[in-house]
């Protein structure tokens, strides 16, 4: 019974239109009253829930992803890349996926990374000739690889929910957003070829390109340190977060000179109301997460799971749909709470490898960013490339179809995920 209610009642209030994240803590409430519960146990499990030392590292790297847009090092990126790749077809589209992992390197959200690239790119490359609403679709879709290169605050949830350390997640995504990031290059380049999209100015000279190069070098040292930091076991990825905003802060106010006083207070206000939102979803879903493994829901739910296949690459294709599903009409804080704590022991069960399904659903997770009806990713590309959502999610079909080749090449090859580890 206790299962229905707290699903039934989940589905209702998200299709009543009701935050996901109070939608979360409802349907807990219910669950626990209809269970003959305290609801004094709310409070203190969400004060629990947030009282983590590792969870410092969201506002964190958050404030440093803004404080490298606002300071002037994400456009030094865009720069670079664009001066290297002159008059080659989809030179912008390469920029635009090349650009995007950078910046996810440091600010660790899909989100800001479409934000930060997007308000560039999509101008440039509609001025170029590209298509402005395939322009806008990569953007978008680009942006999802600030949820898989580290460090990611998708993974950083995922090592909380497990127990997983941090560090190896991080490593584990490395390749996996690599190998993302090249499926992208490759449907970029088959369109440019199609449709003649190319840069139209020459190369630039090897001493302009290093002009550019020792301007951009301070962003490029910065994930270099944070995460050079991280691997050589410096400093934790907690500190590495705070790390990441001082230099940040330095290179945008003192190098560069662009993170004036008005920049600055934008800067802390985006990256308050980010951190709001995601700590109300987690302290929610904390609820929802005990309430699973109180009431043996998860234990059920694993039983019929394991009932059905015991096939781990059987069962993995099936998480896969499930969390595919899960990013259209859920943000990735509350589909990692509300399901990982179902399917963590199936995975146990079946002897999958817990660092590989991290990473096999933080790129599904990353694919939902791009799905609608949520797909933030989506809604922001759009704005700012001012097309219609039912034209960028068109042309975002041949670039979805080509991450659903890398999501399957990364779960059917797990070595792909733990070689650097």
């Amino acid at each position: 019974m206790a299962a229905a209610i707290l699903f039934i009642s989940l589905a209702v209030f998200i299709f009543l239109n009701i935050p996901i994240s109070i939608s979360l803590g409802l349907s807990s409430a219910l669950t626990l009253m209809a269970t003959g519960s305290p609801l004094g146990v709310i409070p203190s499990m969400m004060q629990a829930t947030v009282q983590k030392f590792s969870l410092l590292t969201i506002p964190l790297f958050v404030l440093a992803g803004v404080l490298m847009d606002k300071g002037g090092i994400s456009k030094r990126l865009i720069n670079l890349a664009d001066s290297m790749m002159g008059p080659i077809h989809g030179g912008l589209g390469y920029v635009a996926v090349i650009s995007a992992l950078f910046f996810a390197a440091i600010s660790g959200s899909g989100t800001a990374t479409v934000a930060a690239m997007g308000s560039i790119l999509i101008p440039a490359m509609v001025k170029q000739g590209y298509d402005k609403g395939f322009s806008s679709a990569l953007s978008a879709i680009s942006g999802s690889l600030g949820t898989v290169i580290p460090p990611s605050i998708t993974f950083i949830i995922y090592g909380m929910i497990t127990g997983e350390s941090i560090s190896d997640l991080f490593l584990s995504g490395i390749v996996p957003g690599i190998i993302f990031a090249a499926m992208l290059c490759l449907t970029v380049f088959i369109y440019s070829k199609k449709n003649g999209w190319k840069g139209d100015k020459p190369k630039a000279s090897r001493q302009e390109i290093m002009k550019i190069f020792w301007g951009t070098l301070p962003g490029f040292l910065s994930p270099v340190i944070v995460l050079g930091g991280i691997y050589s076991g410096f400093f934790t990825p907690t500190e590495a977060a705070a790390v990441a905003v001082i230099y940040s802060f330095i290179v945008g106010k003192f190098v560069y000179k662009e993170l004036t006083f008005g920049a600055l207070r934008e800067t802390l206000f985006s990256t308050a109301k980010t951190t709001g939102i995601i700590l109300l979803i987690i302290m929610n879903a904390g609820i929802f997460s005990w309430i699973l493994t109180q009431q043996g829901i998860a234990t059920q739910l694993t039983e019929l799971a394991i009932g059905f296949t015991t096939n781990k690459y059987v069962m993995l294709l099936i998480i896969n749909v499930v969390f595919l599903m899960a990013g259209c009409v859920m943000d990735n804080t509350s589909a990692l709470y509300i399901i990982v704590p179902i399917i963590l022991p199936i995975a146990r069960a079946l002897d999958i490898n817990l660092v590989h399904l991290g990473v096999i659903l933080v790129l599904n997770l990353s694919i939902g960013q791009v799905t609608p009806p949520v797909g933030p990713n989506l809604y922001v590309a759009a704005d700012i490339g001012k097309v219609k959502f039912e034209v960028i999610c068109r042309k975002m079909v041949p670039l979805l179809i080509m991450s659903l080749v890398a999501l399957l090449i990364i779960t059917f090859v797990p070595w792909l995920t733990t070689c650097l580890i």
